[in-house]
């Protein structure tokens, strides 16, 4: 039953103080805690950085969104912050859970005809370059935000889902990445952490900074580069947590424009 079963954007959902959430959901947070105190706080600093990182993108001028795995819908949807910073802006929201995608097309898709939320496998984020929607939606020959949020769901080794999508963006876009990793914790934790997730019935691909760091390889780092969540352009309102616990590393790239 659904009831029963974990979801990932559920958990998120959860740590955010959200309704959108079973007890199943906040009984795993409550176990990721027992393993990390930080857990909740750092789904809490995933949510802070994806406004302050819109909301920056939004205000230089980006007016096409493509965001993957936004833990849709919770307290705070990231459209809001790009609108209030540019009222024109068109937002796709790629989700792949059944549940929060349609509680998001309630919430948000018949809200504004700037918004779009589409089903999508995030571990195979470029097959929605062949979606009919996002093909009418999205001008991609103009510079678009790829935002991913779920490269924790794509395969370490596989390189053609980023190539494919990189392939596709106009010179000027951006491609902004939030990869899960463990750096900052010691071996009992990261042993423990992965035995929870697999526990919970989740495949989750944890990365190293260098192997993030080759992610945008050819890009140009915005400042300041790749970093902890807590650590991008902070603005005095985050979660007291230490950066490197946030177990979520963050850049923004942009492609040349020749």
């Amino acid at each position: 039953m659904e009831l029963d079963r974990v979801s990932q954007a559920r958990i998120y959902d959860a740590a955010q103080g959200g309704k959108q959430n079973f007890s199943a959901d906040r009984e795993a947070l409550r176990l990721s805690e027992e393993i990390s105190t930080d857990a909740g706080n750092a789904l809490v600093a995933h949510h802070q950085h994806v406004h302050r990182v819109v909301r920056h993108l939004a205000l230089a001028g980006l007016d096409q969104f493509v965001l993957y795995g936004t833990g849709l819908p919770s307290t705070g949807l990231a459209h809001e912050s790009i609108h209030k910073a540019c009222p024109t802006a068109r937002v796709v929201y790629a989700e792949q859970d059944t549940f929060m995608l349609a509680h998001a097309e309630a919430i948000a898709g018949r809200t504004s005809d700037l918004v779009r939320i589409v089903s999508c496998d995030l571990a195979a984020p470029a097959d929605l370059l062949d979606d009919p929607l996002v093909r009418t939606f999205v001008d991609w020959r103009e510079p678009v935000v790829v935002g991913l949020l779920a490269v924790h769901e794509i395969p370490a080794d596989d390189a053609g889902q980023l190539a494919r999508l990189r392939a596709a963006m106009a010179p000027g876009s951006h491609l902004w990445i939030t990869a899960l990793s463990l750096d900052g914790y010691g071996p009992a934790v990261r042993e423990e952490v992965l035995r929870s997730h697999e526990s919970f019935g989740f495949t989750i691909h944890f990365r190293g900074s260098g192997q993030v760091e080759a992610l945008f390889d050819g890009l140009d780092l915005l400042e300041p580069g790749l970093v902890w969540a807590p650590r991008w352009r902070p603005d005095g309102t985050e979660v007291a947590i230490a950066p490197e616990r946030s177990a979520w590393l963050c850049g923004v790239g942009r492609l040349a424009t020749g």
